[in-house]
């Protein structure tokens, strides 16, 4: 969700099936007027940035929704939320993105400037790994390392999150309930989704022996994702300026893989709306959902 690297596929249904385009650069005016105005049709946006903070950091905070944590964002009630702390000084329940550099900085100085009993407290139940099938992901407020997450929180929750939740029509998922009764035309819903998940569920990619920042790999495994969607997404129609893509393994420049994820978002969100997956597990806490979300498709751990 960098401003530079946004990428989005629009999958539409017009009840003759799914009509995917290739991916495109994130549009703000286009794309943010989809969602202020959906003119009657159901969207659903996948947003691959964590939709949730952990709840032991929302307890000491006295938050019991993730919509708090946007409001507080707006209102100032948190000043300095956004603003990532220099140094483990400065590190406090309404200061908890950390470290703003690289360089004599630990998870450890996070756990200890936010009062938590562990590392594992910064992690929301949902970023947990899946033994044996995806790794645990990175916590919300650390900003350093290559599977960082918080900068791209940060920029979307700002600047695309909040501005839609501002319209009465916009509902985030799962907070205001599971995505089939939240589907509904002249709606959006904002949904996490977790591309590198969507390679296992429901894809089946494989977890070893590639990469998508190796273009002939994007290649590839792009087209066996679209060989998966042929078989379990019958309704499927790939426009031929997809094909044209997915055959050049999405270019040959460094924003190729965000391409490539941006698709494999798409698919793992069309699998769920076509009910291929469910969009969550049964028996979560709601309180706990309300405050930490959940990824679109990931089965408990």
């Amino acid at each position: 969700m960098r401003p530079g690297r946004r990428r989005v596929v629009v999958a539409r249904d017009d009840g003759g099936g799914w009509h995917v385009q290739p991916p495109r650069p994130w549009d703000d005016a286009e794309h943010m007027a989809l969602l202020r105005d959906p003119a009657g049709a159901c969207v659903v946006a996948g947003l691959d940035v964590p939709l949730g903070v952990p709840r032991a950091w929302a307890h000491a905070a006295g938050v019991t929704g993730f919509r708090q944590v946007l409001a507080g964002m707006r209102d100032g009630r948190w000043p300095w939320f956004a603003e990532p702390a220099p140094t483990a000084a400065d590190i406090a329940t309404g200061r908890p993105f950390y470290p703003r550099a690289p360089g004599g900085t630990s998870r450890g100085d996070l756990v200890r400037g936010l009062g938590l009993s562990g590392p594992g407290e910064l992690l929301r139940a949902c970023d947990r790994r899946v033994p044996g099938r995806v790794p645990a992901a990175a916590p919300v407020f650390w900003l350093v390392g290559a599977q960082q997450v918080g900068r791209a929180a940060l920029s979307a929750w700002g600047e695309v999150v909040a501005p839609a939740l501002a319209h009465d029509h916009v509902r985030l998922w799962p907070m205001d309930g599971r995505l089939p009764a939240l589907a509904r035309p002249g709606g959006v819903v904002l949904a996490e989704c977790y591309p590198r998940a969507a390679y296992e569920w429901p894809l089946g990619l494989p977890r070893t022996g590639w990469s998508k920042r190796r273009q002939d790999d994007r290649r590839d495994r792009a087209r066996q994702a679209l060989h998966w969607a042929a078989g379990h997404l019958p309704s499927l129609r790939a426009a031929a300026p997809l094909q044209e893509v997915v055959d050049d393994g999405f270019g040959a420049g460094p924003d190729g893989e965000d391409g490539f994820d941006a698709l494999m978002g798409a698919l793992q969100v069309m699998a769920v709306m076509d009910g291929l997956l469910a969009d969550m597990p049964d028996g979560l806490d709601p309180a706990r959902t309300a405050v930490e979300g959940w990824i679109l498709g990931r089965p408990a751990a």
